[in-house]
């Protein structure tokens, strides 16, 4: 009996000896006026958000833990900068419709497009997210699956219905999952401008866990602004949708919306592309869903803009990718992303 006893004490030891990591994050409960999903009439009402700080104590970052671990909401020396009511900067994936059938020729390719999304819902349903730790408030991960905002329009082999809250989803058309899952790191870094003195940066490894790639592919990094900031900027300003640039000709992608016409009260975007070794990267000025969907025209002044990258997304493969919310003025924004051009 005591050469059993002896080696089972000497584990407990061991293990009460370790130190064990503190992953708790600071969270709070945060008011939603949203719908669930732009048809719907229900709002979401609150969900729970985790708080990031940066070292000066200038801004505080937060992300909803019920929409994928989305940025919900930055704030510079307490004012709000991004939307604040859905997702305020998240990645969103689109393989749009290549196809030349006539019955969709009058249609946008977004239409019937494969949409995984981080920060947005298929139909009820969102971007379940299934883990987060914290450094304090310094840092932040999360692991989240991407549900298919488009509710399987492309017609997906093997779709999954999506689940949430331990129910299938049963709406009509029912919300769908998919196989995409996104690991997000967030944190902050030293802005050489100095004013904010840091930036909040992401790392994010996006992972299709089946075998098969998923063809072409346009990565969305999203942002939504206030509705009065009207002022847009963008780097390089040649590089849109009608005349996209390269990753080698446009190593890195900026852009964002300010409340003045001297740009200094909003945020940015930066987006480092050279790694890419993409034929497609531009702006997109107006990257509202129900623009991409239907080519809406009443929708076409709103306030979620893009940077786009295009690159399939491999099978059982990590896809990594970093990017910057940049607070404060454009200039020093525009001056961060011209470090990645060199």
């Amino acid at each position: 009996m005591r050469s059993i006893l002896f080696p089972v004490l000497l584990l407990v030891s061991e293990a009460a000896a370790q130190k064990i990591p503190d992953v708790r994050c600071v969270l709070e409960d945060y008011n939603v006026d949203s719908v669930i999903y732009w048809q719907a009439p229900f709002k979401v009402g609150k969900v729970q958000v985790a708080v990031l700080r940066d070292p000066a104590g200038e801004q505080e970052a937060r992300f909803d833990l019920t929409h994928g671990a989305s940025l919900i909401s930055l704030r510079y020396r307490g004012k709000e900068l991004l939307f604040a009511q859905s997702a305020g900067a998240s990645l969103n994936l689109y393989a749009p419709r290549r196809g030349t059938e006539q019955e969709l020729r009058r249609l946008s390719p977004y239409w019937s497009a494969y949409s995984p999304t981080q920060g947005a819902s298929s139909m009820e349903v969102p971007s379940p997210v299934t883990g987060v730790a914290c450094n304090g408030q310094r840092a932040f991960r999360a692991f989240a699956v991407m549900v298919d905002r488009a509710q399987n329009s492309s017609f997906q082999q093997e779709p999954l219905l999506a689940v949430w809250k331990g129910k299938i989803s049963d709406s009509f058309p029912p919300g769908y999952a998919t196989p995409i899952a996104v690991e997000t790191n967030a944190g902050w870094v030293e802005n050489p401008g100095g004013a904010p003195k840091y930036y909040l940066k992401f790392d994010q490894s996006v992972v299709n866990v089946r075998a098969g790639g998923t063809g072409p592919l346009e990565w969305f990094i999203d942002g939504a602004a206030p509705w009065d900031y009207q002022f847009p900027a963008s780097y390089p300003e040649n590089c849109n949708e009608k005349t996209p640039c390269t990753s080698a000709t446009a190593p890195v992608l900026a852009a964002g919306r300010y409340g003045d016409p001297a740009r200094t009260h909003g945020f940015a975007l930066v987006v480092p592309a050279a790694g890419w070794k993409s034929d497609r990267v531009f702006i997109r000025e107006n990257s509202e869903f129900v623009v991409l969907m239907y080519g809406a025209v009443w929708a076409a002044e709103r306030h979620t803009f893009a940077a786009v990258l295009a690159k399939p997304l491999e099978g059982i493969k990590a896809n990594r990718l970093s990017w910057y919310v940049c607070a404060g003025p454009w200039d020093q924004a525009r001056a961060f992303a011209g470090r990645f051009s060199q």
